[in-house]
């Protein structure tokens, strides 16, 4: 099968949606032709054979970060994919295209799939939905709600990552055959704990990008006594954050490599998230994946795999005396702490992108045979 993904974001750019990308690819490539079209950023080739897959990328504006689009570099996509889309289509036959988010890669991904007559998988990926924080939200700004609505409308089948996604899509949109496909992430072996297990201290630690959907204030004020809370991450929250922190019980570690995450996620006894809204959070499951018991948000896509009292422990978010309750609650018994911990990593080996691809594959077929 020949698949032109569709995707503005590509690691090394972007964050979940990218992430979810490239996992798919990687395991998509190694028995079919995948072609990738996405943004090019900072140092980075206008084409590439990565993960098994023609990478693509084309020009946009104002992309200066790798981690962060511009708005300009959102705009300015669309075209960009349009043009590019429209050559590659006229090089080779493909048999489906895939697109990831609504907004912006949407209108590029059902123009193309017009253009060559083939059948459009969407997957709705989390802010081209909804975004409780970001004026221009779907839910919030009609322009977008609009494009959103004709892009799920044109699209052959709608996949969302989670459950809340696919209700939240319904709700915009009005359509009700959203498939449900969660993300999978690749097992790493956690690296060995460097930290003494006689330190008395419960060591929390959360992984985020510092804004303001991620909702740290309520977590950083939280600490309990006898708990300290390690940040790794970094973004425009940050100073804000740094000032509300219990003083003394929060370290902020910054952004760090692939590497020195996994060793925070080691030397911890705990994670804890409490976002306003996650579409899905794969952060959650790598801490799953190194056995540690979760504190997170009541609400959102996590709550597919997170399950109260068994391996997470969720609470609404921006309830600061319920989050350190629940801090209180893991400190106080090792003994939970380390069921939990082992429920959770139990739950992490369900989510391979192995298993996502499989039923993504399911879907591509039923999509060819519906519309053959």
């Amino acid at each position: 099968m020949r698949i032109l993904i569709v995707n503005y974001e590509y690691p090394p750019l972007g964050g979940g949606g990218g992430v979810l990308s490239q996992a798919l690819v990687r395991v998509l490539a190694t028995e079919h032709d995948v072609t990738v079209l996405t943004s090019r950023g900072p140092g980075l080739r206008p084409e590439s054979y990565e993960d098994g897959a023609r990478i693509v990328r084309v020009g946009v504006l104002r992309r200066t970060e790798r981690e962060r689009a511009s708005m300009a570099s959102l705009i300015s996509f669309g075209p960009a994919a349009r043009r590019a889309g429209a050559k590659l289509i006229r090089q080779r036959p493909f048999d489906l295209v895939h697109t990831f988010f609504a907004v912006p890669s949407g209108p590029a991904g059902v123009a193309l799939a017009r253009a060559a007559g083939i059948p459009l998988l969407l997957t709705v990926c989390g802010a081209d939905i909804y975004d409780p924080t970001r004026p221009l939200s779907p839910e919030r700004f009609a322009p977008v709600r609009a494009t959103v609505r004709r892009v799920v409308a044109s699209s052959s089948k709608v996949v969302a990552i989670s459950r809340d996604l696919a209700d939240r899509t319904t709700k915009l949109t009005g359509r009700h055959d959203i498939d449900i496909i969660g993300i999978g992430v690749e097992p790493v072996p956690p690296p060995p704990r460097t930290r003494s297990k006689d330190d008395p201290v419960t060591r929390f630690v959360t992984v985020a990008r510092l804004v303001r959907r991620k909702a740290l204030g309520a977590v950083v004020r939280s600490v309990p006594q006898g708990c300290h809370l390690v940040v790794v991450g970094d973004g425009p929250e940050r100073a804000t954050l740094e000032h509300a922190a219990t003083p003394g019980r929060v370290t902020f570690a910054g952004a760090l490599d692939d590497a020195a995450k996994a060793q925070a996620l080691a030397d911890a006894d705990a994670f804890i998230l409490v976002s306003l809204h996650e579409a899905f959070g794969i952060v959650y499951l790598e801490a799953m994946q190194a056995g540690l018991p979760v504190i997170a948000g009541s609400i959102g896509g996590q709550t597919d795999f997170l399950t109260h009292g068994v391996n997470a422990l969720l609470v609404p978010p921006g309830d600061p005396v319920r989050i350190g309750e629940a801090m209180s609650q893991i400190a106080a018994d090792p003994s939970k702490r380390a069921r939990m911990g082992e429920a959770a990593r139990l739950t992490a080996q369900r989510y391979t992108p192995k298993a996502m691809t499989k039923e993504y594959l399911a879907l591509y077929e039923a999509i060819r045979a519906t519309e053959a």
